[in-house]
């Protein structure tokens, strides 16, 4: 009988100070160490436990795990079937900038306060976020998925818990940011970016963008670029050019995009000079 053997991969993300880690065990035990970043961990399948401040704990299916900078824990398989998660670290040097763009309330720096967190609602958060940090992806989308997920764990478990200032009507703002981003729809904007246009705090501006927008900013550039994109596709062309012209990364990312949206591919509507609105 085969044995079945431990995957493992960790790697640098294009964020300064933020690595991915996933893995899928069935032997492989951690013994007691600590990390210089924040841990954020999803449990993905099996299960798994820890021993976290000389106490035990079930690593479950679909809990996340949050480890402080700093704290001794282990970490092993539990279950026959092994033990499948996947970590966002990020280091404790980019907390204080993070904190800053999310408006934390106090000067002192936020700290988990439960090792285990059991929130569903969060998993497609996580998820959206690990996903955007592997693959190519605007700097905007990656740090507005960062703030929006730290932003909800510190509401949930942080010691002295967050709490988000309320949104105040900043029609004007959000107006401007939404020029800008028709304007430069093609180019790589960072969040940092768009708050100092308005003078906002990014999270801040996140919140009032898709509270008057009914999007955040990122999805709100991604659609510009498909409209845009659609346009251009009307008058013919390479498909590898339009989707590098529109600020794509490549014609298969266009592709998924403009599907998901239109519900063709941009060679069905190019060939066709029709699309099928309605498709859900």
């Amino acid at each position: 009988m085969s044995r079945q053997t431990d995957s493992a991969r960790l790697w640098k993300t294009d964020l300064p100070g933020i690595e991915l880690f996933e893995a899928q065990l069935h032997r492989h035990r951690f013994g007691k160490h600590f990390h210089e970043a924040y841990t954020i961990g999803f449990n993905e399948s099996g299960q798994g436990c820890c021993q976290h401040h000389g106490e035990n704990h079930i690593l479950g299916s679909g809990s996340f795990n949050l480890i402080n900078p700093g704290d001794i824990h282990t970490g092993q398989v539990a279950s026959t079937e092994g033990w499948g998660f996947r970590n966002i670290y990020i280091e404790f040097s980019q907390i204080d900038q993070l904190v800053a763009e999310l408006d934390w309330p106090g000067q002192s720096i936020p700290y988990f306060k439960e090792p285990i967190l059991e929130k569903s609602s969060l998993q497609p958060i996580f998820y959206g976020l690990f996903r955007c940090l592997t693959i190519p992806s605007s700097q905007l989308k990656q740090q507005s998925l960062l703030l929006e997920l730290l932003s909800k764990l510190f509401q949930l478990n942080a010691e002295n818990p967050f709490i988000v200032r309320p949104v105040k009507p900043e029609s004007k703002a959000v107006a401007h940011v939404r020029t800008y981003l028709e304007a430069h729809y093609a180019d790589n904007v960072s969040l940092d970016e768009l708050a100092q246009l308005v003078n906002l705090s990014p999270y801040y501006l996140i919140r009032c963008f898709r509270q008057q927008v009914g999007c955040a900013p990122h999805q709100y550039q991604r659609h510009w670029r498909l409209i845009q994109a659609k346009r251009s596709l009307r008058n013919g062309g390479s498909l590898a050019a339009i989707a590098t012209d529109h600020g794509f990364y490549d014609q298969s990312h266009l592709n998924r995009a403009f599907k998901k949206t239109y519900g063709v591919t941009p060679g069905q509507y190019q060939k066709g000079n029709s699309v099928q609105y309605g498709l859900g």
